[in-house]
Order: C-alpha cells, then structure tokens, then sequence
C-alpha cells in the first residue's frame, strides 16, 4: 500500500488552493517479485476546489512516473513486460501469467508504449550501415485484421547496423513494413527522406534482386554488402553440389555411408564456414557464380 506525502496542491484549471476530497483506494499490477504477481494499492487524494466558477470541481491525483491515468499495470511493469518479449524471448502468454493479468490488461497497457517508439522518428538518425531481411510473420490468413484475419505474411525487416564508438555492433531494429518485394524497400527508402539516405554508408542485404535493386536506385552512395550468413549458405551449397557431382561421375551413384565423399560431408561444411570473408559490392556477383562454379 502506497500513498503521495501531504503537500499544498492548487486546481489544475484556476490555480486556486484547492481542499482535500478523501481518498480512494486504487489497484495497481507491478512487476513480479519472487515469482509471485504483485499488486499495489495506491490511496490516490481527491481534490476539490474551492472556486464556485471553477469547471473542474473535483480531481483524483496522478503521478506519471508511478501509472499513467486509469493505467491498470504501473509504468514501470510495462516496461517490465515489453523488456521480457524483447530481450528475454519471454513468451506473452508467459507474461500474462507472472503479472497476474489478461493478455487484454497487458496489451492494452503496453501498446501507447510500443505506438509511441514507433512513432519517433529519432531511431532512424545516425544511421551508417543498414541491413534488410525478408520476415514471414504469420503462416495462416493473410486477410485484414478487421475481417478476422493477421495481415500481410510477408515482411521486409530493416536494422540498423552502424557500430557504436567502441566498435561494437548492437543490431537494432528499425522498421517493418508489409511486402517481400523491392517496391517496398524501396518506398521505405523513399520515405526516409534525402538526409537519412545520404547517411548510410554501406547496406548489407541477402541475395534478392529486388532489394539490390532498391538499393541501386536510391543508395548510390552506399556500399552493397552480401551478408555473411548468406555467404556462408551459398558456399556450402555449393560445396554439397560439387561433392554431390563429383560423387555421381566418379562412382555412379548416390553417396553412402562407405563412400569418403559421403563420409567427409560434414567435415567439408566447418571448414568453409570458418574461412574468413570480407563480402564488398563485388560479391553480389557470387549469388549466381557460385551456383555455376565447378570446383572438381
């Protein structure tokens, strides 16, 4: 049980003193503790002014470091519970259940939080290296939200990947938009504006056209980089391809568990991927030249 300490408070519409009206006992969802949910209750002081003309007459108090008004979670259990989906890989009905409280409760609580970060525009600021990346979101309807259905499936996902002064590299995501297509990389670049896009150095992308493509057109300052996962995906399954080939023409048949080349697949598959690659703009042609290349 919390309660403000006593202080002079004037009306928040004609400033005069105002006069204590009792309290009210509200409930609050905080953060767990001991893995028990938690709840406080906050004798909130009503308030009354003295002033006949006034038209606010009477007022609860409210503190915004403590609850947002007619907040059912404190603030600070709301940061709890969108820290625990980021960077916790907490599940959100996992969530539910340590605060003691409906996914409705939660949900509502959290989304000004979440609306208000995706509104600020500050994010895309300072941004030097920029990643892009498909995203399947959902394997069920793709009909709108408001006919029943989860929306779009597919996803284009940017990050930011600029290091920090220490050189280390803290990967952020900036942005999700509908489309698994160049068109809607390129309208996010567009509407990024001419500064951002004069910032970003170098732009880090897998092995889809479309996104080269968006990058050519509106990052020509930028540097293309194939990133390393595809890079390494790439050179394995050519690796397996060349091995799979040379396998079929030297004993006419498929790899068993007898056969070296069979026997030394997984051996192949470390020792390419610890080879250390620097991937340029030059690399873009790798997608298509590793797919041909015949390494016997």
């Amino acid at each position: 049980m919390i309660e403000s300490e006593p202080a002079t408070t004037g009306c928040r519409s004609c400033g005069v003193v105002a006069y204590s009206h009792g309290r009210r006992d509200v409930l609050l969802i905080d953060v767990p503790c001991f893995g028990r949910p938690v709840l406080l209750v906050w004798r909130k002081r009503t308030w009354r002014c003295h002033e006949s003309r006034c038209p606010v007459g009477s007022w609860t108090e409210w503190h915004e470091g403590l609850a947002r008004p007619r907040a059912l979670l404190t603030t600070r259990a709301c940061w709890w519970a969108i820290s625990q989906t980021r960077r916790e890989h907490a599940s959100v009905s996992g969530v539910d259940r340590q605060l003691g409280a409906t996914s409705k409760t939660v949900w509502g609580s959290i989304e000004p939080l979440l609306q208000a970060m995706a509104d600020d525009e500050t994010r895309f600021e300072k941004v030097v290296a920029l990643g892009v990346d498909e995203h399947i979101w959902h394997h069920v309807s793709a009909k709108p939200i408001e006919a029943g259905g989860r929306g779009p499936k597919e996803l284009t996902g940017t990050v930011d990947l600029t290091r920090d002064q220490q050189g280390r590299l803290r990967a952020r995501l900036l942005d999700l938009v509908p489309g698994r297509t160049g068109a809607a990389y390129a309208d996010w670049l567009t509407a990024r504006g001419e500064a951002f896009r004069s910032g970003v150095k170098v732009a880090a992308l897998d092995p889809f056209q479309g996104y080269k493509t968006a990058i050519d057109d509106h990052l020509q300052d930028a540097v293309a980089a194939l990133d390393a996962f595809h890079m390494v995906k790439l050179g394995t399954a050519a690796v397996d391809e060349c091995r799979r080939r040379v396998q079929q023409e030297t004993l006419d048949h498929r790899g068993s568990k007898s056969d070296p080349l069979y026997r030394i697949q997984k051996l192949k598959r470390p020792r390419f991927s610890a080879v250390p690659m620097r991937v340029t703009a030059l690399g873009w042609g790798l997608r298509s030249g590793l797919a041909r290349t015949r390494l016997g």
